[in-house]
């Protein structure tokens, strides 16, 4: 059938010069880069965003050296090429400009530093992300953000990175024990919370870049932050040995259980302000529940599938890992699914495999989660309205991320 769909879309589009014109008028901008001094690996991260995001394409050409990126431009001599970006890397600044080949006009004068060299990754991704935006397309702040990421190093060790979009930039912030569940305290992204898993579970508030750790509290049983709304945490904690979703509020420190079931209650995450979503089995089988924080009421969100394992959410719209086969002696997939909780639309996000931990970008337009192999994980980023999929692959296996 899909040969036959191709055959016929083919004969369509030959058969139309109105539709010829429109698939060329479709093409994304060309930007021409021109460059002092830019180092290889700024070169790949760019590209690599381009091809990310999926708005734009990227070309660094033949003869793309030059002396003076200020030079004037001379349009005749780029042909074919939409958009101009000269590049300038001295003394750990970045020099952009970007310049409309057709309209004449200069769209992006700026000046990007660095701390250091080993954090250029985060330059290129600021500077893609305004190239992007002074292009008019949708926005992509999601890929200047920061990940941080717990990874099993030994036995009975979990060390938590930080790291960029694509895992180039890696940098360990904590080690020593086990360390689980990350988890970013504020939208600067300076502080985390996580679990250290001691004589009993102590989750901690620790800054990025001063390195101070400071106690918030501690459980005889599971304590992992799920998800955080300013000043309010969602915890799912097992004070009575069955795991339950609760509330904690760091200005006053109080703690509110929110769900009170003798079963598993577990990965609560804020949802339409006024409500939460989490995994339960109250049916006998994992699910996604929600519970309107105003009347109590807990209702089945999703009637698809019987093994849910982890959700997030984005006002309509559903992600979730399901297990989608039942070996006893062998491996079982882990499938994503996107669901429209207000219609049947239903649409396979992976296929086949272990797919973990699927999280909304803030616009709902990226979903970024954990493919598991055997000794390594992949960081896998979905486009969902570019239809693409990336993976970068981490030689460890990781047990948790934030982003």
């Amino acid at each position: 059938m899909r040969l036959i769909l191709i055959f016929f879309s083919l004969i369509y589009l030959y058969a139309s010069d109105l539709e010829i014109v429109k698939y060329v008028s479709n093409q994304p901008p060309k930007i021409l880069v021109e460059y002092q001094n830019l180092p290889y690996a700024l070169q790949r991260i760019l590209r690599l965003d381009s091809k990310i995001i999926s708005h734009y394409v990227v070309d660094f050409g033949i003869e793309n050296h030059i002396s003076n990126i200020k030079s004037e431009v001379e349009t005749d001599n780029y042909k074919g090429y939409n958009y101009l970006l000269r590049l300038n890397w001295t003394n750990n600044q970045l020099q952009a400009i970007l310049y409309d080949l057709h309209k004449h006009v200069t769209l992006l004068y700026k000046l990007y530093n660095a701390s250091s060299y080993s954090v250029y990754p985060f330059v290129i991704h600021a500077l893609s992300y305004d190239i992007n935006n002074k292009l008019g397309f949708d926005d992509v702040g999601w890929i200047k953000q920061k990940i941080v990421y717990s990874i099993y190093t030994a036995p009975k060790e979990q060390d938590i990175f930080l790291a960029d979009v694509t895992l180039t930039y890696r940098k360990k912030l904590i080690s020593g024990g086990l360390n689980v569940f990350p988890k970013w305290a504020n939208p600067q992204q300076t502080e985390i919370y996580y679990t250290k898993l001691e004589t009993q579970p102590v989750l901690y508030r620790y800054n990025i870049y001063t390195g101070e750790r400071k106690r918030v509290l501690s459980s005889k049983g599971m304590l992992i932050v799920s998800d955080v709304n300013g000043d309010e945490l969602l915890l799912t904690l097992a004070v009575d040995d069955q795991p339950d979703i609760y509330r904690y509020n760091t200005i006053n420190h109080s703690l509110t259980r929110l769900t009170k079931f003798a079963g598993i209650d577990v990965n609560g995450q804020f949802y339409d302000n006024d409500k939460i979503v989490f995994i339960s089995d109250r049916l006998g089988y994992p699910n996604v529940y929600q519970k309107d924080l105003n009347t109590n009421k807990v209702s089945k969100l999703i009637h698809h599938g019987r093994n849910h394992i982890a959700v997030s959410a984005y006002h309509d719209n559903v992600v979730l890992s399901s297990r989608e086969t039942n070996y006893a002696f062998s491996p079982n997939t882990f499938n994503l699914l996107l669901i429209n909780k207000n219609t049947n639309f239903i649409k396979r996000l992976t296929y086949g495999g272990k797919n973990f931990l699927p999280t909304f970008s803030s616009d709902g337009g990226t979903i970024l989660f954990i493919k598991e192999q055997r000794f390594n994980s992949k960081l896998g980023i979905i486009r969902l309205k570019e239809n693409k999929i990336f993976y970068f692959k981490i030689s460890k296996k990781m047990q948790s991320f934030d982003f």
